[in-house]
């Protein structure tokens, strides 16, 4: 019992301490976002925190996110190069995104377990093409927030367009471009359902 308390307590002033540095930074995105708007001010401090390694800076990075007003649950891992970029966007609890994946306008559900270099982009929609008058770049799309739900499986190398239901298993490598079901297990590019969770079961 006493080696669990002091565990805690040393997990809180380590919390702390870790919090007391990062606050400076979220001090400075409140002027940011005036010069250069909400969106690229959050863009500029979670490119930042990316960079730092270690636990340190996982809990670093949590406290970052969670001081600008993102919700992220208890037990939540953000591992080094995770670039949550553009708000509002949420991380259920016991969530673990791996190395160097970039999460857009989402929400991610908990227990959810997203591989290294995963691309979680805001719809399929957000650049259009129709006009050869306008270059792409300045045609206005539709931003629409990617919904990944609970206990998500997301092999590493994917570029989820689409939402994933409860329980879904989305292949390595794979493109999403349409809504996986709830329990449905997709692979490819595009990325096709090929089979169904609760089918595997004692197998």
């Amino acid at each position: 019992m006493t080696e669990a308390f002091d565990d805690s307590v040393a997990k809180r002033g380590f919390n702390a301490f870790v919090a007391m540095q990062v606050m400076p930074l979220v001090t400075t995105y409140r002027l940011r976002c005036r010069l250069v708007g909400e969106e690229r001010a959050y863009l500029e401090l979670s490119e930042r925190g990316a960079r730092w390694t270690g636990i340190r800076g996982e809990r670093a990075r949590l406290a970052l996110h969670r001081m600008l007003g993102t919700p992220i649950g208890e037990a939540v891992i953000l591992r080094h190069g995770v670039i949550l970029e553009r708000p509002p966007l949420s991380v259920g609890r016991m969530t673990v995104v791996m190395h160097f994946s970039n999460v857009q306008h989402a929400s991610i559900g908990a227990d959810c377990l997203i591989g290294d270099h995963v691309l979680i982009v805001d719809g399929r929609r957000q650049h259009s093409i129709d006009r050869l008058d306008v270059p792409i770049n300045q045609q206005h799309g539709t931003v629409t927030q990617t919904q990944i739900g609970d206990d998500v499986l997301i092999g590493a190398g994917s570029t989820i367009l689409a939402d994933v239901g409860n329980h879904g298993v989305v292949g390595a490598g794979s493109v999403v471009i349409a809504p996986v079901p709830a329990y449905k297990i997709a692979a490819g590019n595009p990325a096709r359902i090929v089979g169904d969770r609760r089918e595997r079961r004692g197998t």
